[in-house]
């Protein structure tokens, strides 16, 4: 028998690429619907979408008149309505002669099947997202009083904190009015149910932000109170809560006209331990000190742009000519528009501005010293006319080589004739005049000389981190003579120390032009500055090049962000010892034994063995001496798990390596691999999202493996779910848009005309809220999906007999062992129709 996870799969899925997706739900809805009898050429003919076939294909399983439905007319929110409705046996005719829409049928019929009194809100009057919040508060264990809320004049968002207020026991009559925004209504619920109480003077004077903000304050144990009283606006608010909560100074750098947005920058200034001085002025706005911030965090000197007149742009374009070690000079002046600063910077960057100056930044001029001798003369302008024949240069006119070849005329060469001759051919710089000099005095007519030399440009080298630690340890393991690995040394544990120096920036250094003999300068490029550690756990020196630990503490490095955290140690964990359940990183030296529990918010790193316990880490999780679960216990980590070896353990993790597997349940967000050419993994199942990479899979008993590679029917029914929320919420949108129109189109006809206005405008800004964020979610799945399309099994060795693959809900049993001498890949084909052994 399959597992449930196989079967579920194939039930849910036989495709995994986004591409795909679409296009084979709609084919295998037309091939279940044709399964069960339908005429899959109307079907096909009327052009439903997936959904709505479903919907057809519930109503033929549910044995109901799906006919009275199948009208590609009907939206598949309304032919599932008229599905229920059929299928609960509920007569819904009554409301439908009256006019009611769907969605508001739903409603009703839904209070109707939990058998409540759909009187009390079955109107007209009522949209269906209000009779929604009524038909949950007659629901509510107990019911509540929803004569409280029963107002039309309330919008749902109103109704539904009334109705939370009163599920959870407070005195809702300080919010309870028309007048109050559902916004201000969830602030004064919120804090009255975490204890803080407003008084009706504060929830008339403050509006839902700054209510919100002294909640929060009162959650963190922050006094707020003078700020409030200096009318602090909420977005300042939040800064500088954040700012009292993690204890920075801001107080000393804040003044009250300035906007939330700038409190901000100061806020992160002094988070990175830039010196926020620079730019904590209201004469700043906050883009132009984001703009400065920056800067300083990539340990520029900020000062060519720190003016007030720039516009942010500008400085932009000035601080990117400054990290790209231009001459910023060419462009920096108030007379150019972002717009020309770019394009001039952008035009340096490709070589185009070119200058030629002397070494001095002057250029220096060369008097003609032949004017008044004729034979000089004539030898010159012999010269100039015939100049390829004495003059050649080398290596992009960095040299520039002389001959001077027997003349038959009798004239003889001179220094002077020689350099008025250099001269008019634009040699520059870089003349050797004793060179020349003795050129003449020993003249080889044959013989090509060196006359002038120019300089190479010297880049300068970029700023770069010292770190006093580790980079590299716990990156892989060591594999041993005999093909398995040892994992000795493998674990991302730094302990550091308290004052621990931890890295050292070494800035970046200038280049020196170059130059060649016509004088044209070689522009060097300035070494860049790179941005300044971020982290957690260590702060910067005042010399803003050293960094510090400010606690003991393990200390990690991911994507060059370093955090320390605290540390648990421990020589061992028993069964006698009490749950451990630690924020940062615990460490065990020796074993774990059975029956015990970790929770740690961070890295668990056992030394030895762990046996039938639970492990929950928001970190990775490595076994240095493996784990064996005969009776109980897993391993759940946000991050990567490693050991070993893993003997009958259920492990999640995002990527799980060992040396081998035996009996395990594991499930990958990312890869399952084993290690050496020993690898192995058998018996049990294993789930992996972008593939398994094994020596061997199976053993020679003929061990039952499963091994399921791609999207997972969980990840694809949150997919679908997500897509049928998005499609509710955008009939909601439309039924609340309409009315909004309709308002539009009435104008301003009375006070409560106005009030319903303004109603339906917040409904409908707060439900274009909720889809961005649905359509958020709906992205993250639609990569994750994408991510799994390309599964597969990579096996070095050998793939045993009674090994299962089901890759992309595709099967594959293997009745017989399968070798290879190199490797061999098991994967779908591009159609997702066939699994193929490559």
């Amino acid at each position: 028998m399959a597992s449930p996870d196989v079967d579920l799969l194939d039930e849910l899925s036989e495709y995994s690429g986004l591409d795909s997706f679409n296009q084979n739900a709609l084919e295998k809805e037309l091939k279940l619907c044709g399964e069960l009898g339908a005429d899959v050429e109307k079907l096909k003919a009327l052009k439903f979408n997936a959904l709505q076939l479903a919907e057809i294909r519930k109503g033929i399983t549910d044995k109901i008149d799906y006919k009275k439905y199948m009208d590609p007319k009907y939206a598949w929110t309304e032919m599932e309505e008229l599905r229920l409705e059929m299928t609960q046996g509920i007569d819904m005719s009554k409301y439908r002669d009256e006019g009611f829409d769907f969605l508001q049928m739903s409603q009703i019929r839904q209070g109707l099947a939990a058998g409540i009194d759909v009187s009390q809100y079955a109107k007209k009057e009522y949209l269906a997202v209000q009779m929604r919040e009524l038909r949950h508060g007659l629901l509510a264990k107990p019911p509540v009083p929803i004569i409280f809320f029963q107002d039309p004049a309330f919008d749902c968002m109103q109704m539904r904190e009334i109705r939370k207020g009163l599920e959870a026991g407070i005195d809702i009559s300080g919010y309870a009015s028309v007048d109050i925004p559902y916004m201000k209504m969830r602030a004064v619920r919120e804090s009255a149910e975490d204890g803080l109480f407003f008084d009706t003077k504060q929830i008339d004077r403050y509006n839902a932000s700054v209510l919100d903000q002294m909640h929060k304050a009162f959650l963190d144990g922050i006094d707020v109170s003078r700020y409030i009283k200096d009318r602090f606006d909420a977005d300042q608010l939040e800064e500088i809560r954040i700012s009292l909560k993690e204890g920075l100074p801001i107080d000393d750098y804040i003044t009250r006209d300035m906007r939330g947005d700038a409190i901000k920058e100061i806020r992160i200034g002094l988070e990175n331990g830039v010196d926020v001085a620079r730019y904590a002025d209201v004469s700043y706005g906050w883009m132009q000190m984001f703009e400065m911030r920056i800067g300083l965090e990539h340990q520029i000197d900020i000062a060519p742009y720190s003016k007030p007149l720039y516009h942010a742009d500008q400085m932009r374009e000035i601080r990117l000519g400054i990290e790209e070690g231009l001459d910023i000079s060419k462009f920096s002046t108030m007379m150019y528009t972002a717009k020309d600063m770019r394009r001039i910077r952008e035009q340096m960057l490709s070589g185009v501005y070119k200058a030629v100056e002397d070494e001095d930044g002057t250029e220096k001029t060369v008097f003609d010293r032949t004017a008044g001798t004729k034979d000089s003369k004539v030898l010159l302008d012999s010269m100039m006319a015939n100049r390829d024949l004495y003059l050649s240069f080398a290596s992009d006119n960095l040299l520039c080589y002389l001959k001077l070849p027997l003349r038959s005329d009798g004239l003889e060469y001179t220094e002077d004739v020689v350099l008025a001759f250099l001269f008019k051919c634009n040699v520059r710089k870089g003349v050797d005049k004793p060179g020349i000099a003795n050129m003449i005095s020993n003249l080889n007519h044959s013989e090509k000389y060196l006359v002038a030399a120019g300089k190479e440009a010297v880049d300068g080298h970029d700023g770069y981190y010292e770190y006093f630690f580790d980079t590299n340890k716990g990156k892989e393991p060591e594999i041993l003579a005999d093909g398995t690995a040892d994992l000795t040394n493998f674990d991302s544990l730094v302990q550091v120390h308290v004052g621990d120096k931890i890295a050292l920036y070494h800035k970046a250094t200038k280049g020196v032009n170059g130059f060649n003999v016509l004088g044209e300068v070689k522009q060097a490029k300035n070494g860049k500055e790179i941005p300044i550690l971020k982290g957690e756990g260590f702060m910067i020196l005042n010399d803003r090049v050293t960094y510090v630990a400010k606690w003991t503490g393990a200390l990690t490095m991911h994507d060059g962000n370093i955090k320390i955290e605290k540390i648990l140690v421990m020589p061992e964990v028993k069964i006698t010892d009490k749950k451990i359940n630690y924020d940062g990183v615990v460490y065990i030296k020796g074993d774990v034994h059975s029956g015990s529990e970790i929770i740690a918010s961070s890295d668990v790193i056992i030394g030895g063995h762990m046996e039938s316990s639970e492990i929950t880490s928001g970190g990775d999780v490595v076994i240095k001496g493996g784990a064996t679960c005969p009776i109980r216990g897993g391993i759940t980590a946000k991050g990567n798990v490693s050991a070993k070896f893993f003997e009958g353990v259920t492990v999640v993790g995002k990527d799980i390596s060992a040396n081998f597997f035996i009996n395990c349940k594991l499930t990958a967000k990312g890869f399952i691999r084993t290690y050496g050419r020993a690898g192995t993994l058998y018996g049990g199942t294993c789930h992996s999202i972008y593939g398994i990479e094994v020596a061997s899979i199976g053993n020679k008993t003929g061990a039952k493996t499963i091994v399921n590679l791609g999207v997972d029917s969980a990840l694809l029914t949150e997919y679908s779910a997500i897509k049928k929320t998005i499609s509710r919420e955008e009939e909601d949108y439309r039924t609340l848009a309409k009315e909004r129109d309709r308002l539009q189109e009435i104008g301003a006809v009375d006070r409560q005309v106005m009030q319903w206005k303004v109603k339906i405008n917040a409904a409908v800004g707060m439900k274009e809220s909720k889809l961005k964020e649905l359509r958020k979610k709906q992205f993250y799945y639609e990569e994750e999906i994408k991510k799994g399309g390309n599964a597969q099994a990579v096996i070095t060795e050998v793939a045993y007999a009674g090994t299962v693959f089901v890759i992309d809900g595709l099967v594959l049993r293997l009745d017989s062992d399968r070798k290879t001498y190199d490797k061999m890949i098991f994967r779908s084909d591009a159609k997702k129709e066939n699994i193929l052994v490559i």
